[in-house]
């Protein structure tokens, strides 16, 4: 029994010294000029990433920094930044064939810039888009699919079972602008059996600017290889606290402030966008020289918006202060910072004592 227990230690420690050897004999930098002009490929974007390390016992390789370019017509600034890259491996293929097989990826505290035309275009609307350019395509050699057709098979065959983004930053903002972007914080992405060929599920939480947060569960895909920003997609959106005025909602010049709370879901087809749910509002002031409401305002809404047109239909927008009742309806366009607005109202009678409440008197 001695003799067993000590064969058994022995290769333990064979093994242990083994998984600690392994990654000073496996030069993993080796495969980095190959990861960044595949990534870049793929993304169409130029993709950099800094020094590799190996981990045998926990099935890893990490890198230091990642750096992805943005759109050239968006400008020369990073799209995505991350202080560490997390890539999950295959290790028996990587010691002995010398093939990277990924198994998951995570990335540590990305910074991610979004940026979006007054025409409605996003700037991470080429990502992965066979028109894309990147160093890797443009270095292909004459003879090859004017298309990319190699590189976008490859692209729709990618698979990983669980991609993850922990505690980044997302700036949301007009391109060519002066205007301040919203950014949001400790941004959380969970997302299980990506693939760009077909549906996947995620999830995303966020904080919001000026407090409270929100939470995006549902399902995307397949990703459109022409617009990345058409993806389908359909998912519960649950927002906590929602700062009217501070998350750039609506604009804070309108004087237009509250807190509120929504529960409701979004849909898209890739062209139209649908969404309905309600919205509680407390505190709600609709001009600058008005005060908080005494009483909260509930909204149960239905709307269609049209991602090309940047234009919408308000089919439904009850509104309810108490047992008083509005119900709103009618046409909405986005044209750069402006939204135009044909709505028709519907109330009667509404009892006095609750209107009342919406007019708190100053102190």
């Amino acid at each position: 029994m001695k003799r067993a227990a000590k064969i058994i230690g022995i290769l333990i420690l064979i093994l242990l010294v083994v998984a600690i050897a392994l990654p000073f004999l496996v030069n993993v930098n080796s495969f980095r000029p190959t990861i960044e002009t595949q990534a870049s490929s793929a993304l169409g974007r130029q993709v950099t990433i800094g020094n590799l390390k190996l981990s045998i016992l926990t099935g890893s390789v990490s890198a230091d920094d990642l750096a992805i370019a943005d759109d050239p017509a968006f400008g020369k600034a990073p799209f995505v930044t991350a202080k560490g890259l997390n890539v999950g491996v295959e290790v028996i293929p990587l010691v002995f064939d010398k093939t990277l097989h990924v198994t998951d990826l995570t990335l540590d505290r990305p910074q991610i810039v979004l940026l979006r035309t007054p025409a409605g275009k996003w700037n991470f609307s080429s990502l992965g888009g066979s028109n894309a350019s990147s160093p890797a395509r443009d270095k292909a050699p004459a003879s090859a699919d004017p298309k990319g057709s190699a590189t976008d098979q490859s692209l729709q065959n990618l698979s990983v079972a669980k991609l993850n983004v922990n505690n980044g930053r997302v700036s949301i903002g007009d391109a060519n602008t002066k205007s301040k972007p919203h950014v949001y914080d400790n941004v959380n992405v969970t997302v299980r059996n990506f693939s760009f060929s077909s549906q996947f599920p995620f999830t995303v939480t966020a904080d919001l600017p000026g407090g409270g947060n929100l939470k995006l569960d549902g399902k995307a895909g397949p990703i459109n290889p022409n617009d990345a920003a058409q993806t389908p997609l359909e998912a519960k959106l649950d927002v906590k606290r929602l700062d009217l005025a501070a998350s750039g909602v609506v604009d804070p010049s309108s004087g237009i402030a509250g807190l509120a709370d929504f529960d409701g879901t979004v849909a898209s087809d890739g062209r139209v966008l649908r969404s309905n749910g309600t919205m509680k509002a407390d505190k709600l002031k609709m001009s600058a020289k008005g005060s908080p409401a005494g009483r909260p305002v509930e909204v149960r809404y239905a709307t269609d918006y049209n991602l090309q047109s940047q234009s919408g239909t308000l089919s439904k927008a009850d509104v309810a202060i108490g047992k008083a009742l509005a119900q709103l309806t009618g046409n909405y366009e986005t044209r750069g910072d402006a939204t135009l607005v044909n709505m028709k109202l519907n109330a009667q009678n509404m009892p006095v004592d609750d209107l009342q409440a919406m007019r708190r008197k100053s102190p």
